[in-house]
């Protein structure tokens, strides 16, 4: 519990840097008190990184920092301490992790976001422990396509054929699909007064902000009232994005959701409480009380909403299209819901976690030691 209540405190403390879902490496930060903390500033190099429709071309490009908004993982990618390589291996039960054959010093990792899965597209962005954001996976619309000039960033959310960094400056980057035409969505589109912003979260075809001064801004497809943020919001903490609704967390831990609401994955429990953490998935939506109690609501057509009755206090969750991964204040990983694929079979060696990041149909976890390790479907398309 007294691991819960430290880390718990960093999170919130912290929110700036830790909004939403991520996967972080402790070695970046430390607690020296109640309500400090401190990140240690890499220094930046080139790294390479494949794509798998671009016939394995090399990508470079710099950044930094943990991950903010959704993290549904979608591949497995190894991190060497010289750069990235797209590295995905089925193992026994369908599980991914670091070939056996792979070198020593591969690792460690510090973030991964993979974008919504899809029949369309399928990619990854990661930031490196020093600093690096690549992008792999399928790029038909740019979305792996690193800006040569982004520098390094603080916070990176990839959407479904769209990805979205906060550069160290605090200011708002994005780039992919933006569809304009006769469906004119706009979700790369990032308002010129924006501003700085602490937080990002890219769904489907929309994207939202935090702003330095708290409003959250969202941009893009609306056609179900997701960009629609309530007036009476106030100051956001964090926000949570996915198929077609965003939820957010005000300043006074009040959770409030909006958009498409037809499995009531926008339907906040009257008596949830103050909440300091949220995940949207594709239809429901999981939030973790201030007193680390999992909360899940919506769509439980697999069991994705059923929290084990012995979970406990939980750290972090992260809500896919239908099933959760919790991580409890132990460092164990608990998945519950769909499991058709072997994405809810937690490996057995897996170890203390420090991060849970899940798609549609498999999950990732940061190991303790700085592993990466996916277990369940890996989309076509991320293999060699």
């Amino acid at each position: 519990m007294k691991v819960y209540l430290a880390l718990a405190t960093l999170f919130w403390t912290r929110r700036t840097a830790f909004q939403s879902f991520f996967t972080i490496r402790p070695a970046s930060w430390r607690v020296s008190a109640p309500g400090q903390s401190r990140f240690a500033r890499p220094r930046l190099q080139r790294v390479r990184c494949l794509s798998s429709n671009m016939h394995r071309r090399p990508r470079t490009a710099p950044a930094f920092s943990p991950h903010s908004g959704n993290v549904q993982a979608s591949s497995t990618c190894i991190v060497r301490k010289n750069g990235l390589s797209a590295w995905p291996v089925f193992g026994e039960d369908g599980q991914h992790d670091v070939p056996a054959a792979a070198p020593a010093d591969m690792g460690p990792f510090l973030a991964v976001s993979a974008g919504l899965s899809g029949f369309v597209a399928e990619h990854t962005c990661a930031v490196l422990s020093d600093g690096q954001l690549v992008c792999f996976g399928s790029s038909e619309s740019g979305e792996c396509d690193v800006p040569a000039d982004l520098g390094p960033v603080c916070a990176v959310s990839a959407g479904r054929a769209h990805t979205c960094a906060v550069r160290m400056d605090g200011y708002l980057v994005c780039f992919g699909s933006n569809k304009l035409g006769d469906s004119t969505y706009g979700q790369c589109d990032v308002p010129a007064d924006l501003g700085q912003v602490l937080a990002v979260s890219a769904g489907r075809a929309h994207t939202c902000a935090v702003r330095a001064d708290g409003q959250l801004v969202c941009f893009g497809d609306n056609e179900s009232g997701q960009c629609d943020v309530p007036a009476d919001l106030g100051p956001a903490l964090q926000v949570s994005s996915r198929k077609a609704h965003t939820c957010a967390v005000n300043a006074h831990g009040q959770l409030v959701c909006f958009g498409n609401n037809r499995y009531r994955q926008c339907d906040v429990p009257a008596d949830l409480g103050p909440v300091w953490a949220v995940s949207a998935g594709a239809y429901h939506t999981c939030a973790v009380r201030a007193d680390g109690q999992l909360v899940c609501f919506g769509d439980n057509k697999y069991g994705q909403c059923h929290v084990p009755a012995d979970l406990g206090p939980v750290l972090a969750v992260s809500a896919g299209r239908y099933h959760t991964c919790a991580l409890r204040a132990d460092g164990q990983l608990v998945c519950f819901g769909d499991n058709r694929y072997g994405q809810c079979h937690v490996p057995a060696d897996l170890g203390p976690a420090l991060a849970v990041s899940v798609g549609d149909s498999h999950s990732c976890a940061v190991c303790a030691d700085g592993r990466l390790v996916c277990f369940g479907h890996v989309p076509k398309g991320f293999e060699g």
